[in-house]
């Protein structure tokens, strides 16, 4: 139920004009102002309730934010955590991501990485072929053009130069054509 003490609650978290689709709303999403202060604390003052909906929906709290600010992540907008949410980015999948060398990227980078299956195993067997400082678009392209160890070492035996660029023309077949 909506009471009046519930509108005077939600009012308390400073929204002024309030309709009755933001009372609601904040009803169904449970958007206290507890919640609003917590997310105020993570650094997202004065969320409008379509923000604070969108951070509810996609299970955006303190825990997750600092999580990912503890890694160093340099998006720290409302919109790259939904972001991070949406394609399923973990804390834990950036912190293998930086661990394979990844360490400065934003939330558009990650979720690049995710879409084309990028992965820390990937980018290893990458660097033990001797693809070492990979950037985000050079290892999303070896994904696009399927360019994997075996394919790598066949490059090898027929004398490619084994860089990003050398690999993918050989993968279209243009590789060594004047």
């Amino acid at each position: 139920d909506i009471t009046a003490s519930f509108v005077d609650q939600v009012k308390s978290m400073g929204f002024k004009n309030l309709d009755y689709d933001d009372v609601f709303k904040a009803k169904i999403f449970k958007i206290t102002p507890q919640y609003a202060l917590e997310m105020t604390s993570i650094g997202f003052p004065n969320l409008n309730m379509e923000d604070l909906v969108k951070a509810r929906i996609f299970r955006i709290d303190a825990d997750y934010a600092r999580q990912v600010a503890a890694m160093g992540f340099k998006d720290g907008s409302l919109e790259g955590l939904v972001k991070l949410r949406i394609f399923k980015i973990t804390p834990e999948y950036l912190r293998e991501m930086q661990s394979a060398g990844f360490a400065d990227i934003s939330s558009e980078e990650a979720v690049k990485l995710k879409i084309f299956k990028v992965t820390p195993e990937f980018i290893r067997e990458m660097q033990g072929e001797g693809l070492t400082n990979l950037s985000v678009e050079q290892a999303t392209k070896l994904k696009i053009f399927k360019i994997d160890v075996g394919f790598i070492r066949q490059a090898r035996t027929e004398n490619v130069p084994i860089d990003v660029e050398s690999l993918v023309q050989k993968r279209i077949g243009v590789w060594g054509r004047n």
